[in-house]
């Protein structure tokens, strides 16, 4: 029993540990900045207490256990928030980041002798943005790269491999923020979240030169000697890089061939149309010129109350009415209409052949089953069946010959058992 009391002491001591160092951070949070595209990034740590008049320092681990080989002093910090750069060039950074993708930062006050640690092993996110992998985040189609090299920080030929290929982007919400941006000079990063950050799993292609400096830093080399993309329009360049004993990196670069820009001079719309309750409609705009290169439209309705529509241009009547639909250009510079009125839905179904009967009414007779015709009182040929001669049913009666047939078996069996009975009843 005393051994069973010792291990449950051990278990709940070791269970404590681990508790502490989440049960210290707990009411810390860290926001991080990415600053250049090597990985390079700062790190706001804030809820601590600090002491102005001391110094403070930091290290990286790979996991929460790992003891720290080396220490870095804190140069931006204040009595409630701390800084850390972890920065490019610095071995021991680069071995955690081509490890993992979350690393552990440990905070101590580097004046006090006891060296009391403020922050302790607080996760923190090492994984490098897709667009931020290498020197560029968008290259021209036809770009001399064996001039101007492509550089990958953190990894290089002594560890790693290097593979590419090409993905056309078709989402015209990414082209368009695309040419938003570059037509103002903006940050292309902007377009992170709005890109895709599922790598391709088959037909990579090695580089046509891959090198780099000394044993841990600066990869450097071209996809291809001249960038060529496959055809014209905005594309990944995905960047794959496998080693021994790092984790595999995944990035792109986009490839700019978009061919310049047709305006859009008109949009049309049919000026009426008209939909039954219980239907739908669907407009369909015709650009002018029909290869412009903008198309992102949007649509309204300006009485949602009779009738609404969606993305796809498809109305959906609401009451009887009529109602405005506009469709608009994405700039807003063009638009058309088309007034849609809702109607009562039709009582003639397609399956119904109506015709005039002798007095003017609409008759939906011609049973296929039935090809006898009657003149009426004008002459006129109707599809009326002559109800006193049945086919398959008796006269007049509506009722089919084989509910007939079961109808007098069932009387007739009833009628046996009956007499059955009683012929066997005083026995």
């Amino acid at each position: 029993m005393t051994k069973v009391k010792y291990i449950i002491i051990i278990l709940f001591a070791s269970a404590l540990l681990l508790l502490i160092p989440n049960i210290s951070n707990a009411a810390i949070d860290v926001t991080r900045n990415i600053y250049a595209n090597n990985g390079s990034s700062k790190y706001e740590f804030t809820g601590l207490k600090l002491d102005k008049s001391h110094e403070y320092e930091f290290g990286l681990t790979k996991t929460v256990a790992a003891d720290i080989e080396k220490w870095y002093l804190i140069s931006e910090y204040t009595e409630t928030t701390a800084t850390v750069d972890i920065t490019l060039g610095t071995h021991e950074f680069i071995d955690v980041i081509n490890q993992v993708e979350t690393g552990y930062i440990t905070i101590r006050d580097k004046t006090d002798d006891s060296k009391k640690v403020v922050v302790d092993h607080h996760p923190i996110d090492l994984s490098i943005p897709y667009l931020n992998i290498t020197n560029y985040n968008v290259i021209n189609n036809g770009k001399e790269l064996d001039k101007s090299n492509i550089q990958v920080n953190f990894w290089q030929a002594g560890n790693s491999k290097a593979y590419y290929q090409y993905e056309k982007i078709t989402d015209e919400k990414v082209i368009s923020k695309y040419k938003e941006i570059k037509n103002k000079n903006g940050n292309f990063n902007e377009l992170q979240s709005l890109l895709k950050t599922k790598a391709p799993t088959s037909n990579w292609t090695p580089w046509g030169y891959w090198n780099g400096f000394g044993n841990y830093v600066d990869g450097y080399g071209y996809t291809q000697e001249t960038v060529n993309a496959p055809d014209y329009g905005l594309y990944y360049m995905w960047i794959y890089l496998a080693g021994n004993g790092i984790r595999n990196l995944y990035g792109y670069i986009l490839v700019d061939n978009l061919q310049p820009d047709i305006a859009l001079e008109s949009i049309s719309l049919p000026k009426t149309g008209e939909v039954e309750l219980g239907k739908t409609l669907t407009l369909t705009p015709k650009f002018s010129p029909d290869n412009a290169t903008n198309k992102i439209i949007t649509w309204s309705s300006s009485d949602e109350s009779v009738a609404t529509i969606d993305n796809a241009g498809r109305i959906t009547p609401k009451k009887i009415g009529s109602t405005i639909i506009t469709v608009t250009s994405q700039d807003g510079n063009k638009k058309a209409s088309c007034t849609v009125t809702v109607v009562q839905k039709s009582n003639v179904t397609n399956n119904e052949n109506p015709s005039s009967s002798s007095n003017g009414e609409t008759n939906n007779g011609g049973s296929s089953n039935s090809g006898t015709t009657n003149s009426g009182s004008n002459g006129k040929t109707t599809n009326e069946n002559d109800k006193t001669k049945a086919t398959g049913k008796l006269p007049q009666t509506g009722v089919g010959t084989g509910v007939t047939m079961a109808l007098i078996a069932a009387v007739g069996v009833g009628i046996f058992s009956y007499l059955k009975t009683r012929k066997y009843k005083g026995i």
